[in-house]
């Protein structure tokens, strides 16, 4: 049932992100034309200063699945229990953190933004900052449940919901902004959205799986547990928040909205290279938690069956990964002056770098779930945020540099782009890959060996995106697909015979036979 599960949660997790990929395609635009570049680079403003108060969480929503699992291998039920207990308590605090944080925040919103925003968008940023805080004071309260419907392996009723949110949310945004074309509509939308949504994974998480809370004999070991384990993630969500946050923050500080909805274009592009491998992460957790559990019990080494895993999430993460990079870059300036239009042409810049940088650390960001499993992850949370702080300072001088009135207001934030790529890639990509090898038990060098034979593959279809960038590079959305279909028809055809091992070959061939197969099936019952 779990591998059913796991299945049919990867499947609809594509599915979404297809759909997302579609939907905010075709989205944005219409969005970007009904706001302008200053409502939109307004929203992203807020956004950037309040991200901060994720940091409330301390970390802990990583801990609960190696907990959770940890009880259910020894099948302690009251144990289990009082875990869910506890971590309602945790963030109920939490919560209350964040009301007084963000008030903080926006008592001194005009003071951090009164030389870069006019006196209209200071009333309009307090009132997105407002609904952001009640936003995350309700995604806190509710993470426990979230959490517990994952660690039961209930991907396809998880999957189905974002795939119904993912639907609706943008057809809501776009009727209420046609009617009233301003940031905070969007904000109000979210919320409202989000509270449903809460209130459905409740009434699944305790009519569905029985999830039950006891706030009896809560052990203060329990709590000095998940901190010591949460620690070192709290710094990882710092380094995220850094990493994430500090170009839009220092941007919309120095040079205002404009330099923001630039920047904020190209980030946004590169989001959907960070869910297409996110994803499927998500869905192996509670496996490699029950590995390292097992193991555990038994007294034996997981590390081979770990690396089997690896190897093979890995290289079907590099496939995926690879379509959008060598789509992207060859055909992405292209679709950038199609899509959003001439005044964003420095988005695409920004959205190769932000994709370039992650690269790597996606095709291995099942690691990090083995490392959290084995409690290894505190030197990457050490050297992460040393790295955070790089980009930080790398940024900051940069972005104040570009922001003089003699440079267009994109460069700034291109320079931005290019000092969180620097950063990653020595953090991310080359201590990343000497700890997995030396301490976590992952053998990258079979891992890099597999991923070079895969090349060849991708070489096919890089050159004829190159070819049609030089030679074609036809600013007509027709044309355009046309030669995005081509690159991807043969990518699939290039990877399949150059690339793919027999497993990956089945994956990909898979849902066809299975159609095919129901068609003969019918034909012969007719």
């Amino acid at each position: 049932m779990a591998l059913n599960q796991r299945k049919a949660g990867a499947m609809l997790s594509y599915i979404q992100l297809g759909l997302s990929t579609v939907v905010g395609i075709l989205y944005t635009p219409i969005m970007l034309r009904i706001l302008g570049q200053s409502e939109y680079g307004l929203f992203g403003t807020a956004n950037s200063l309040t991200s901060c108060l994720s940091l409330l969480s301390f970390g802990v929503t990583g801990a609960y699945m190696k907990f959770v699992m940890e009880y259910r291998v020894t099948g302690d039920k009251e144990g289990e229990k009082r875990l869910n207990g506890t971590f309602i308590l945790l963030f109920s605090l939490f919560s209350l953190l964040v009301v007084i944080v963000g008030a903080v925040l926006l008592f001194f919103s005009d003071s951090i933004y009164d030389k870069s925003l006019t006196a209209y968008e200071l009333v309009q940023i307090k009132w997105i900052m407002l609904l952001t805080i009640i936003n995350t004071v309700f995604t806190f309260l509710f993470i426990p449940v979230m959490m517990f419907i994952q660690s039961h392996e209930k991907y396809l009723f998880l999957r189905v919901i974002a795939l119904i949110t993912t639907i609706f949310n943008p057809i809501i945004n776009l009727i209420v902004i046609s009617f009233i074309p301003r940031a905070v509509s969007i904000s109000v939308i979210g919320l409202v959205i989000a509270l449903l949504t809460y209130l459905v994974y409740l009434i699944y998480a305790y009519k569905k799986l029985e999830m039950r809370f006891s706030f009896r004999h809560l052990k203060l070991s329990v709590f000095k547990s998940i901190f010591i384990f949460s620690s070192f993630l709290m710094l990882n969500q710092i380094t995220d928040l850094i990493t994430n946050n500090t170009d839009r923050l220092v941007l919309g500080i120095t040079s205002g909205t404009v330099a923001v909805a630039i920047y904020t274009v190209g980030a946004n592009l590169s989001t959907y290279l960070y869910s297409s491998s996110t994803y499927i992460s998500s869905v192996f957790a509670p496996s490699i938690n029950k590995i390292v559990a097992n193991a555990k019990v038994n007294n034996i080494s997981p590390d081979y069956e770990l690396n089997q895993l690896f190897i093979k999430v890995g290289r079907v993460q590099f496939l995926i990964l690879t379509l959008i990079i060598v789509g992207f870059s060859t055909l992405g300036q292209q679709f950038i002056a199609l899509w959003a239009g001439e005044n964003y042409e420095y988005a695409f810049w920004i959205a190769l770098l932000l994709m370039l940088a992650p690269y790597v650390p996606l095709m291995q960001n099942i690691g990090l779930e083995i490392q959290k499993a084995k409690n290894l992850h505190k030197a990457r949370s050490i050297v992460y945020f040393l790295i955070s702080l790089l980009n930080a300072g790398l940024t900051i001088p940069a972005a104040i540099y570009f922001s003089q009135p003699c440079f267009d207001p994109g460069l700034g934030g291109v320079a931005a782009a290019a000092a969180t790529f620097l950063s990653m890639v020595l953090g991310q990509v080359v201590f990343m890959n000497i700890y997995y090898q030396k301490k976590v038990g992952v053998n990258v060098l079979v891992f890099w060996k597999n991923i070079l034979k895969m090349l060849p593959g991708v070489l096919i279809p890089f050159s004829l995106g190159v070819i049609f960038n030089i030679f074609v590079k036809s600013y007509n959305w027709y044309i355009f697909l046309s030669e995005v279909i081509a690159v991807a028809v043969v990518y699939c055809i290039s990877v399949y015979f150059l690339s793919m091992n027999q497993y990956e070959k089945n994956l990909f061939t898979s849902p066809f036979r299975k159609v095919i197969s129901k068609l003969m099936k019918n034909k012969k019952g007719v």
